[in-house]
């Protein structure tokens, strides 16, 4: 296996609190082929110095620094420069166990079928204190079915998928908006299988800086237009991130966001936010509906996209028409 190399691909901006400890949970990997590919998304804080110092320190680690334009671009950008048969994703606040690159390639050489393989992550404050644990399906069925239902899938940090297979899909897609990992893993999921590893591989870390957490509501959206446009590509045979031009994809947003919030979805991303939350995990699901006790119709649309999800983005694709 060490004659396999593994490229580690990071982007990174702002990030000068977390990225030592991202970068120091890479170089002590068991595993020691690999090259660390980080790209600098126009940090303005002490990022770029942090990672120079390292790189002059350690040769496995390649630096590119480019103009801010975003989480897209820059994963792109860096997917040119890995030479890497796989390529494991690591977030600049998020870390890595020491087995990591080991127990992850082991597993998708196992199968010439297995085009991304994730792994159970521990989510952590930005103390490094483990908060939970969350673990997700393993077998290639179960995840199809969680993507098409935007249910729970592995964490980005924590993919590890094959170059050469994502090279031909032309790797992140800009139009996905801030569902560039959902988009990608539909379409590898259409070409290759899917594995997860039942053991927390990555540290996933929790706090008020993070994408994710400051644009949640976005990301949910832009996740189901995903699907839904990925469902068009199956069903109907066209892709609208492909053939649409901007007005044309704008609208095709549009259209499908406003059919979500007369379903409820605010309502359902309200609920589900509350019932995400690390301190009310800790109680029982029951305290969480008595929250909403005076608001049947949050816990309705709560089940009716917990349950139903893909069902509803189905009948959204079947029934679309383009203006």
């Amino acid at each position: 296996m060490n004659n396999i190399k593994i490229s580690v691909l990071m982007p990174a901006y702002n990030s000068e609190n977390f990225i030592s400890k991202s970068i120091e949970s890479i170089i002590n990997q068991s595993f020691s082929n690999y090259e660390i590919i980080i790209v600098d998304d126009g940090s303005n804080d002490s990022t770029k110095e942090i990672i120079e110092m390292y790189s002059r320190k350690n040769g496995k680690i390649r630096f590119f620094s480019k103009s801010n334009s975003g989480i897209t671009e820059s994963l792109n950008y860096g997917l040119k420069f890995c030479e890497g048969k796989w390529i494991a994703r690591l977030d600049a606040d998020d870390l890595c166990n020491f087995n990591r690159l080991k127990k992850q390639l082991l597993v998708a050489e196992s199968s010439n079928k297995l085009g991304l393989i994730g792994s159970d992550a521990i989510f952590i404050n930005k103390f490094d204190r483990n908060l939970f644990h969350y673990s997700y399906p393993s077998n290639n069925k179960k995840l199809r079915t969680n993507l098409f239902s935007c249910k729970k899938f592995f964490p980005h940090s924590s993919a590890f998928y094959n170059r050469e297979l994502v090279d031909s899909l032309g790797g992140y897609r800009h139009r996905a908006g801030m569902a560039e990992d959902w988009d990608l893993w539909l379409r590898i999921a259409l070409k290759k299988e899917i594995k997860n590893i039942n053991e927390p591989l990555v540290k996933i870390r929790l706090h008020d800086r993070q994408v994710s957490k400051k644009f949640y509501k976005n990301q949910a959206y832009d996740t189901r237009i995903i699907v839904i446009a990925n469902l068009l590509k199956t069903k109907k045979r066209y892709d609208p991130i492909e053939v649409f031009n901007d007005d044309e994809f704008n609208n095709f947003k549009i259209q499908i966001s406003k059919r979500l919030k007369k379903l409820g979805f605010n309502n359902f991303l309200e609920f589900r936010s509350s019932a995400k939350h690390p301190f009310l995990k800790r109680f029982n699901f029951l305290l969480i509906l008595l929250k909403y006790i005076n608001k049947p119709f949050y816990i309705f649309t709560f089940l009716k996209f917990k349950f139903f999800s893909k069902t509803i983005q189905i009948n959204i694709a079947e029934n679309l028409t383009i203006n």
